[in-house]
């Protein structure tokens, strides 16, 4: 456990899905950084117990890990779900709560958690989360973070961002959520699934009169799908690499939240369009299954602009 964090108790939760097996060297870095570790097998439909989680019965005969079978219910929502209600009952001493991936690099939690500032803004009664900055593993790009300006508006920050800044959103993975503003949001939205989770958490956040901050000095490799790099009229994007099936589910979930959005922040729903025309220029661009992802994409949108 990492000191000098104003006495905050952290936990972290692992979702695992694609793997089939704990990495030991993983767990002792986050145990090195929090308090515990609840991992969430969210493989779906699957009986075999996940590979390597016995040999970490030392670790875990000292109370700081712990096991939930989820098997994908409810999808990385439900995970997370199930963690923080096993959380908030077994140990409701916790005052923040780590969420995570398989496809992170969980090394730099350590020296961000220590950072003080970012020790501080935990302590706020004001802050819902803070974050590093993802870097696709894939890529090498850092994801842009950006600011609403006002109800109409949002822009982009730079890439190479530097400092704490308060910021629209932040991805589920290595964001530090304060247990009692979560508390205040309730659980995440199962009905979403996957795509947007973080998205709507940071939405319902904002909502609540609480922020959401990045620390641009402090970057984390990630993988999201099998992102391309490629560049329109010299600007550097990036293209998501999802099958069908999951651009169904994007162009879905986008504007689900596009219409929830709409009288409340129109400029977040104006975002959304956006999304939507990034995702496609991204698939028309650099990605083979043109046909099949475009028509899932454009189904899932009408599917989330029409039904509930």
């Amino acid at each position: 456990m990492v000191d000098g964090l104003h006495k905050l108790n952290i936990a972290a939760v692992w979702a695992i899905y694609h793997g089939q097996a704990v990495d030991r060297t993983v767990m002792e870095t986050l145990l090195s950084a929090v308090n515990r570790v609840v991992v969430v097998d969210n493989r779906a439909a699957v009986t075999s117990p996940l590979e390597g989680y016995d040999e970490l019965s030392d670790l875990s005969e000292r109370g700081d890990l712990h096991l939930i079978r989820n098997r994908n219910a409810g999808g990385l929502a439900g995970a997370y779900n199930r963690a923080v209600e096993w959380l908030q009952k077994a140990h409701p001493e916790i005052d923040c709560l780590v969420f995570l991936d398989e496809d992170s690099d969980v090394s730099a939690l350590q020296p961000f958690l220590a950072d003080h500032e970012v020790s501080a803004l935990l302590a706020a009664t004001t802050t819902a989360a803070v974050a590093p900055v993802p870097r696709d593993l894939a890529t090498g790009l850092r994801s842009k973070r950006m600011q609403f300006v006002s109800a109409w508006r949002l822009r982009y920050l730079p890439r190479d961002c530097k400092g704490l800044l308060p910021v629209a959103f932040v991805i589920n993975s290595m964001s530090v959520w304060r247990m009692q503003a979560m508390r205040r949001l309730g659980p995440h939205d199962e009905g979403l699934g996957v795509d947007h989770v973080d998205t709507d958490y940071c939405i319902r956040a904002r909502r609540a009169g609480l922020q959401v901050y990045c620390h641009g000095d402090y970057s984390f490799g990630h993988r999201i799908g099998q992102r391309q790099r490629f560049s329109v009229l010299g600007v550097q994007m990036q293209a998501g690499g999802h099958g069908p099936k999951r651009r169904y589910m994007i162009g879905r979930n986008t504007m689900w939240l596009a219409r929830r959005s709409l009288l409340h922040e129109p400029g977040f729903t104006l975002l959304c369009g956006l999304r939507l025309a990034y995702e496609a220029v991204g698939i028309l661009v650099a990605e083979e299954q043109r046909s099949a992802k475009i028509g899932a994409l454009l189904r899932g949108a009408l599917s989330g602009l029409w039904a509930r």
